[in-house]
């Protein structure tokens, strides 16, 4: 084992890292100060201190030094001392961090302040699903390194479904998009995470994020495991955690009667079976992690949504303990801790067709109980005209902000609406991930 640190130690020294020049004057920094304390405050490096006078008095011609000679001579090991121990200091971390994140070169002053301002950020909690997440967790981390992603286990589509039934674990898709959006590895590593194989027996339909998680589950035995090794390797900011660790899937008891199973059922549910959704449930129950419950409860705000109402948001609300532990949250100053929903900028076809803002809200409010949701926050910014025509052809609407029926919802649900401008500039209707998550911090 000795042998191995000396070994790893030793490769510091190879000619070309050029670390041993900063190292030395580090050490004249150290050597430096200490003959400055120990000259200041104690006697024994007298003879040292003696010597130095003596030959520093030679050179400079000074004759016997008296007191304030003596101290500018403490003053200048104090200098010496300070000013080589922040150089040595500055281009070694500067030497590791152009090895390690070239990126960040020339940065240090800059990284060390933003690190400190991060960790110092809110302590937030988000709850949902799918893409939806992706916005608010970009922009969440541009404030905070304080992020807990917690997300639902119900998805069942394409090449979560597949990996899920075939190796008996959680589906990893929507996992994939948070660790993405949390990565401070950059935007190619970003691309080939959400990969997705065209071609290939077995490949085909498969983002290489998702085989990732894949084989770190295995090589870890655990998903929670999986998601920390892999969490350290792609540099997130926060955590992302599984709402639950139990198998369940998704159904819904329908106005017509009818009882539906698996989430795309679900997600289509208006067009599949012309119905509207009567009751939400999972079967068979599970309940919330350890890890999850206490990172809600210890949460500044908890930030639901955006994301698909049905099939990404309230499938974690479903969890036993999620609501519970929501109403118990306090932050470390012991506060209640806010809770706000995200309201979707566009209906999605088959799932919440034609819902207006208070649809959206009072779903969320019957499975949530009254007095748990303290804000709505909703976008009052209007995109161009051609972009919702695009939308309406393949079924989607703006969610129609209906001011009265939300205005008694504050009254009668004790929330807060909450407008603001959270459009994208980009040729999409989504969230600006900036803007919206300004608009949570500051609630």
């Amino acid at each position: 084992m000795m042998n191995k640190i000396l070994t790893s130690l030793s490769k510091l020294f190879l000619p070309g890292i050029r670390l041993k020049r900063w190292l030395l004057v580090m050490i004249i920094g150290l050597v430096s100060l200490i003959l400055f304390f120990m000259s200041t405050f104690g006697k024994a490096v007298a003879n040292v201190f003696d010597f130095l006078e003596s030959k520093l008095a030679l050179i400079f011609s000074l004759g016997n030094m008296g007191g304030g000679q003596k101290l500018l001579v403490k003053v200048a090991l104090l200098l010496i001392g300070l000013g080589c121990l922040y150089l040595g200091t500055k281009h070694i971390v500067g030497r590791l961090i152009d090895a390690l994140m070239p990126e960040k070169k020339g940065k240090i002053a800059h990284l060390l302040y933003k690190s400190s301002e991060l960790n110092q950020g809110k302590n937030v909690v988000v709850i949902g699903g799918g893409t939806g997440l992706n916005s608010i967790l970009t922009g969440l981390k541009q404030y905070t390194n304080n992020i807990t992603a917690i997300i639902t286990i119900a998805d069942e589509g394409r090449s979560s479904r597949i990996l899920r039934n075939e190796f008996g674990m959680l589906p990893p898709g929507d996992f994939r998009n948070c660790l993405v959006a949390l990565s401070d590895s950059g935007p190619l590593m970003a691309k080939l995470l959400q990969y997705r194989f065209q071609k290939g027996k077995g490949l085909k339909g498969h983002p290489l994020g998702n085989l990732l998680i894949t084989a770190m589950t295995h090589l870890t035995g655990d998903f929670e495991k999986g998601l920390e090794e892999i969490e350290k390797i792609l540099s997130i900011r926060g955590k992302v955690l599984p709402v639950s660790v139990g198998k369940t899937s998704l159904c819904a008891v329908l106005e017509n009667g009818k009882t539906i199973r698996e989430e795309p059922n679900v997600e289509e549910h208006k067009t599949k079976y012309k119905s509207e959704i009567k009751k939400l449930f999972l079967d068979p129950p599970v309940s919330l992690t350890k890890k999850a419950r206490d990172a809600i409860l210890h949460a500044d705000l908890i930030v639901l949504g955006p994301g698909s109402l049905y099939t990404s948001i309230l499938p974690n609300i479903l969890v036993k303990g999620v609501v519970e532990a929501i109403k118990e949250a306090k932050n470390k100053n012991g506060k209640q801790a806010k809770v706000s929903y995200v309201c979707n900028v566009m209906t999605q076809p088959g799932e919440t067709d034609y819902y207006t803002a208070s649809d959206h809200v009072e779903r969320m409010v019957q499975y949530l109980g009254v007095g748990v949701l303290d804000f709505v926050v909703l976008n009052d910014e209007k995109a161009p005209e051609q972009l919702y025509e695009k939308y309406k052809k393949e079924g989607a609407q703006r969610v129609k902000f209906d001011k009265e029926s939300l205005h008694g919802f504050e009254e009668q649900y004790h929330v807060k609406v909450v407008l603001a401008k959270l459009m994208t500039k980009e040729n999409l209707l989504r969230h600006d991930p900036d803007k919206l998550a300004k608009a949570v911090l500051e609630l």
